[in-house]
């Protein structure tokens, strides 16, 4: 992303509730912005930044990022295999909902773990 382009992108962040931190992007040097949620972006990488202070807490912060991002793709197929459901026969059907059913048992286990976790850094 051009330079320019970067800069009227936190502008309309910051128009929109953002607010510029002291932070830089540590893949690129761009200023941070705090979005409304509390998260940290970079408008250059497009990505949301964490800071930590330890590299434990990184290992935290990371294994959080990845539980959450398998959670996604979970739900992401389990609409896909019901936007299917219509139309497959009643066998394919069948078998299209014992996969859905494994994957929401799993969805709802991360969903477990995730809360567990949550709540354990929340105590500490």
């Amino acid at each position: 992303m051009e330079r320019s382009d970067v800069v009227k992108k936190i502008a309309q962040l910051v128009r929109a509730g953002a607010a510029l931190t002291p932070y830089t992007c540590p893949a690129c040097g761009t200023v941070l912005v705090r979005l409304k949620t509390g998260e940290l972006y970079c408008a250059n990488c497009e990505k949301t930044v964490v800071l930590v202070k330890t590299e434990e807490e990184a290992q935290e912060k990371l294994e959080v990022i990845q539980l959450r991002e398998v959670r996604r793709i979970v739900f992401d197929k389990i609409l896909q295999l019901g936007r299917e459901l219509e139309k497959l026969s009643a066998s394919e059907m069948v078998d299209h909902l014992r996969s859905m059913s494994l994957l929401l048992d799993i969805y709802e286990r991360l969903s477990r773990v995730q809360s567990e976790s949550s709540r354990r850094h929340a105590a500490t």
